[in-house]
């Protein structure tokens, strides 16, 4: 069964009745396995049984009358003891599984409230942050002393919080994830991804990039969370996968491919050829009615017909 000593985890598990109901009853399987009675198996119950008898003979030379009695006694509250055993591994099994199902299709759940304590935390940081003046060390606040260093503690506690948060975040998605989604998931931490969205990963500065692929914040880093209004928890892997694919694509792009240019274009006016008529032309009459046309003025020669295969023979 899954365990996590993060508050916020813990936290917004509770707040899924079903999963809750079904963390309590694992629990209670637990506890009844844990608590049953040590016992022996029928085989292991006869064999004392049979050694005790064994031991009376070699004692008085005599075998004891009642070894059946005891022998059909022991076997069977031996059997007793081992079905109800069984029974409690077998529910603590079908339950811990159960469980674990449970989380799973609730994940969307608890990510969601996940994104609600984020809010939260960024919204007392931007009341927090507004003391700050121009403090930026824990030294500078100690200087400064009076709201400065009370803000100072307040976002200290808050940093802790948005920490717990993105660890949970990334728990439940693992938890939810198959092998190669994981993998997956490591490449976009590695990267920063999966804590802002509607924004451009080189858009977010440099220092600010190092915490998210680093998972180590600092105050200065969550005021500009805070501030930016672009963090959020994914609901999904698929949430997830959906804002990586958005922050990684380019800018713009045509789907027709590279761009032509369709400006009108001048070309020279061609020079004029004549046509070539030959001396065997005739001009067509048209009309039978009247006398046959002059036939057009020669300006060319046809030339020879060739041979056809025939005539080279």
């Amino acid at each position: 069964m899954r365990t996590s000593t993060n508050p916020e985890l813990t936290a917004a598990w509770a707040t899924v009745p079903d999963v809750a109901t079904a963390q309590e009853r694992y629990d209670e399987a637990v506890r009844l396995r844990r608590d049953f009675p040590q016992g022996a198996s029928p085989a292991v119950a006869l064999v004392g049984v049979q050694d005790a008898a064994i031991a009376t003979l070699t004692a008085t030379g005599k075998w004891p009358a009642d070894f059946a009695k005891d022998a059909a006694k022991a076997h069977a509250e031996a059997v007793v003891w081992e079905a109800e055993v069984v029974a409690l591994r077998r529910a603590e099994e079908t339950l811990k599984y159960a469980a674990e199902d449970t989380r799973d299709t609730m994940a969307p759940d608890v990510l969601a409230h996940l994104n609600g304590r984020l809010g939260e935390i960024l919204t007392a940081t931007k009341g927090a942050s507004a003391a700050l003046g121009g403090v930026t060390t824990a030294e500078s606040a100690i200087d400064a002393g009076g709201d400065a260093l009370d803000a100072w503690r307040r976002l200290t506690g808050l940093l802790s919080d948005l920490r717990n948060v993105r660890a949970a975040q990334w728990d439940v998605l693992r938890s939810v994830s198959h092998d190669d989604e994981r993998a997956r998931l490591r490449m976009w931490m590695a990267q920063g991804h999966g804590e802002v969205r509607g924004v451009r990963l080189d858009d977010v500065p440099e220092h600010v990039r190092g915490a998210m692929r680093s998972q180590s914040y600092s105050i200065a880093q969550l005021v500009w969370l805070a501030h930016s209004g672009a963090a959020y928890v994914p609901t999904s892997f698929e949430d997830l996968e959906a804002n990586v694919m958005a922050a990684t694509e380019p800018l713009t792009y045509d789907d027709r491919g590279p761009l032509r240019d369709m400006s009108p274009r001048v070309t020279p006016e061609p020079t004029y050829v004549p046509s070539k008529v030959p001396p065997q032309s005739k001009t067509p009459n048209l009309d039978k009615s009247n006398p046959r046309p002059a036939p057009p003025k020669t300006n060319a020669v046809m030339r020879d017909r060739e041979a056809t295969t025939l005539e080279h023979f």
